[in-house]
């Protein structure tokens, strides 16, 4: 129990539950009596990890989405998430999620996702209520300069654009989109824009590289290892 303690606290330490936003469902989503020896770092539970998971004895796993989202009035067999549930609970596997709370986080998601620029930031600040980064970089670059460090879905890159201010946002950007362009960014990195936000952004000659969801969170779980690893556990990252 000792032990669950310690990855509780670390967790909570990094992204306190009480700074999720209110219509998220963080936590400890299913509790454990086992004692914690190897445990998982997901950014959700789906089929495919799933899958991934069951090849594996852990006695706890960390997911950056949650399983149970809203609440449950019955558990049934046939939803694949409900299947998850019973075998969560049948193996007394722990389950701990940490979803806007780590968006908003010091040293979270967005921050995770900038590390891979390796930018020379003289200024920075969040976008918005926490979420996502705004940094001024110390010369002007190029876009050819940065566009290679993370593969790209998508981009809108503006007729001599020169990039001085980038604003990022690990998953979806979409909410921040008129914040971005308040703001003068000339660049908008993030998972998950809309069509109607990539044009507006586009006639604001903002300039916009579009990663995937998965692609801009991912990092998040090097991120969490690395705080993790302090307690001497066995840590299995699931992508």
């Amino acid at each position: 129990m000792g032990m669950k303690q310690d990855v509780l606290s670390v967790m909570r330490n990094w992204a306190p539950e009480d700074t999720a936003e209110s219509w998220d469902n963080v936590g400890l989503q299913v509790d454990t009596l086992r004692d914690i020896d190897r445990m998982a770092l997901v950014l959700e539970l789906n089929l495919d990890t799933w899958d991934v998971l069951q090849q594996y004895n852990h006695d706890f796993i960390i997911s950056h989405h949650p399983l149970i989202f809203k609440p449950l009035s019955s558990v049934g067999h046939n939803d694949w998430s409900h299947q998850v549930l019973r075998e969560l609970i049948k193996k007394d596997i722990g389950f701990y999620v940490s979803h806007t709370n780590l968006d908003r986080a010091s040293d979270g998601v967005t921050d995770a996702l900038m590390r891979q620029f390796e930018l020379d930031i003289m200024e920075q600040s969040d976008i918005v209520n926490g979420y996502g980064k705004l940094v001024s970089v110390s010369k002007p670059m190029d876009i050819v300069d940065i566009e290679d460090k993370v593969p790209v879905l998508a981009k809108i890159i503006p007729d001599q654009l020169e990039i001085q201010k980038i604003a990022f946002c690990g998953g979806s950007g979409k909410s921040f989109t008129q914040h971005v362009i308040d703001h003068g960014a000339d660049l908008y990195i993030t998972g998950e824009l809309g069509y109607h936000d990539m044009q507006a952004l586009r006639q604001q000659n903002v300039a916009v590289m579009l990663l995937r969801h998965y692609q801009s969170e991912v990092f998040l779980l090097d991120a969490s290892q690395k705080r993790l690893d302090q307690l001497g556990v066995d840590i299995d990252i699931i992508k």
